[in-house]
Formats: C-alpha cells, sequence, structure tokens
C-alpha cells in the first residue's frame, strides 16, 4: 500500500496476494470461488503462533487441529469440530494481527472502514461458503481456543 492524496491505496499487485496454488486472492474482497483448501492447509502450516515469537515453530494449523481434538474430547458435535478446526482459516489469507491489537486495528473495504476483526469474519464466511460449512460462531469454541491459549503460552513462551 502507498499513501497517495490522503488515503492509502493499493502498490501495483491490486490488493491481491499469490496464493500456493497460484491463485490471485484480494482478502478483503474474497469470493468462494478464490479459496482453495489446499491454500489453506500449506499457509497455515507455515505461519507459526504467537506471532513467531515461540522457543520453537509451532503451526497455526497443529494449533487448529488440537483446538478441533479438544472439542472431541468434550464430545462436541461434529460441526463444532470443523468449527475448531477451522476457526484460524482466514489467516491463511488475512494474516492475523496479535490479539492485544486486533480491537483497534482497522482497514479499508471500499469506501468504508472496518474493524480487522469484521474483515476476518467476512472472509471466515466466504470460506465456509467457498468449503459448504456451516459459518462459524466463534463463541462455541472460544472455550476451547481459550484453553489451547494458555497451555501453549505456557509450554511455548
Amino acid at each position: 500500500m502507498r499513501w497517495r492524496n490522503g488515503r492509502y491505496t493499493p502498490a501495483m499487485n491490486g490488493g491481491c496476494i499469490t496464493t500456493f496454488t497460484g491463485r490471485r486472492i484480494d482478502p478483503l474482497a474474497a469470493r468462494p470461488q478464490d479459496i482453495d483448501l489446499r491454500d489453506i492447509a500449506h499457509a497455515l502450516a507455515l505461519t507459526c503462533r504467537f506471532k513467531g515469537h515461540c522457543r520453537g515453530f509451532y503451526s497455526v494449523a497443529e494449533h487448529s487441529v488440537r483446538v478441533s481434538r479438544l472439542l472431541q474430547q468434550q464430545a462436541a458435535p461434529p460441526r463444532l469440530l470443523l468449527a475448531g478446526l477451522m476457526h484460524d482459516a482466514a489467516e491463511a489469507y488475512l494474516s492475523d494481527v496479535g490479539g492485544p491489537i486486533k480491537p483497534r486495528f482497522f482497514v479499508e473495504i471500499g469506501d468504508s472502514m472496518r474493524s480487522f476483526a469484521e474483515a476476518e469474519d467476512r472472509l471466515l464466511e466466504v470460506i465456509a461458503a467457498a468449503l459448504g460449512f456451516p459459518a462459524i460462531d466463534y463463541e462455541e469454541i472460544r472455550p476451547a481456543d481459550m484453553t489451547l491459549l494458555a497451555t501453549e503460552a505456557r509450554d511455548l513462551l
């Protein structure tokens, strides 16, 4: 992004990223046909939790699998197991912003400003539609995600 005429404008890539499978996608204007599960799996497997501030590499993909497994141990229904597995899928296209910063971070979408969380939620809805699963209600998996956050922080930081 570059600063022009009092606003940020996309650089020459048009605001798009190029994915593992070679797709060009604008994470802030993604469509279901832009989504590929291989891109999500690849990117999350190579993305380190805690912004890389771990003692060793620990991927977002592994975290997501562990959230799903914790929900399975708690006898959660299958839709929540899938939600646990996919709750961070937007990070494959729209890099994560650390939890303490996220509520204060905004992005420009079209002519309006949205919180980063809103942009992330919209992208998760597009991913769910593309892959044929129900939209994720994060509040349903939040306890499992927070349990993993605490244990991962204890063990990895």
